[in-house]
Order: C-alpha cells, then structure tokens, then sequence
C-alpha cells in the first residue's frame, strides 16, 4: 500500500482516501463469508435469524436428512420470514424424501435444478435453485420439512454459507 491521503469534500469535509502504490484507490468489501451450522440431533426443523446490527446473503444451503422408519413422505422447504414472522419466500425441494433413508440438498443460486435424487445410494444428491436473497436485520431462514412426519425424531444436519455485512 501506498498511502493515506486526507480529501476535502463538500462543505469542508474531510475524509481518507487508500490508495496503492499504483495510485489506485483501495475499496474494502464489508461482506464476509461465514458458515452457519446446526448439526442437532432428533431435530427436522432448524431455523437461522439475522442479528440486529447485519444483513445476510445466502451463498449455499447444504441439507443431510437421515429419515426414521415413521411412514411418510418429507418435504424439504427452505423459507425466508421478516422481522415480524411473516412468510416473505418459500421454495419447496422438487422431490419428496420416504422414509429409513439418508439423503442430501444443495440450495443455491445458479446450481443445476435437478428433478430427481442424483448419485449412488452413498451421495444421494438433489439441488433446487434459490433467488440471490439479501436478508435483513432480525430475519429468519427456516429449513424445515414441511410436512412434519418426524419432526423430534429425523435427523437433518444444515450449513448454510452466508456473506454477512455489519451495519451501523
């Protein structure tokens, strides 16, 4: 790095200005990534919320869901709530999941939307495309399976990775 260089702006202002040795002004990113994770056992309904001083961006949802013996058929859904607990967006994986099975979600933007678990019965694998959402202060992400067949007993695991940004 160059240097600091102190600018006056309008009405006297000052600020600083980062530049390199090149001269070229230096712009720091404040999103950072980080990886949010529940790996609770007995347990089909996670839920992430936002804190008070960040806005969110989710990157990648990844979902591992053991399913008990109890018949029925789990819909995996990823649902966004506001502040206020109302559901702003929901988007439903395009396959149900039976029961005494292992198997795994990707969510993201710009993955393959796949219509069918892909893979050997070892990496059973499924990916549904997710809108780029920007969550705001004291938001939730629910991943839960919307039809609660065993909701105290599967085991699902989530990581989702976010870009987080503290605002002030």
């Amino acid at each position: 790095m160059h240097g600091n260089t102190v600018k006056t702006g309008v009405g006297g202002v000052a600020y600083w200005v980062l530049q390199n040795t090149l001269g070229q002004l230096i712009v720091a990113d404040p999103w950072v990534p980080e990886l949010q994770i529940d790996e609770a056992a007995d347990d089909s309904d996670k839920s992430f919320t936002v804190d008070a001083d960040e806005y969110w961006k989710i990157q990648s949802i990844w979902v591992e869901l053991v399913t008990t013996a109890a018949a029925g058929n789990r819909e995996l859904v990823i649902e966004i709530q506001d502040d206020a607990a109302d559901v702003v967006a929901r988007v439903k994986a395009g396959i149900v999941q039976a029961a005494s099975v292992t198997r795994y979600y990707l969510f993201a933007p710009n993955v393959t939307e796949l219509a069918a678990f892909r893979g050997t019965t070892l990496a059973d694998t499924l990916s549904t495309i997710i809108p780029n959402w920007t969550l705001l202060s004291g938001w939730t992400v629910r991943v839960y399976d919307i039809a609660a067949i065993a909701a105290a007993a599967d085991d699902m695991v989530v990581q989702m990775m976010i870009e987080k940004k503290t605002i002030s």
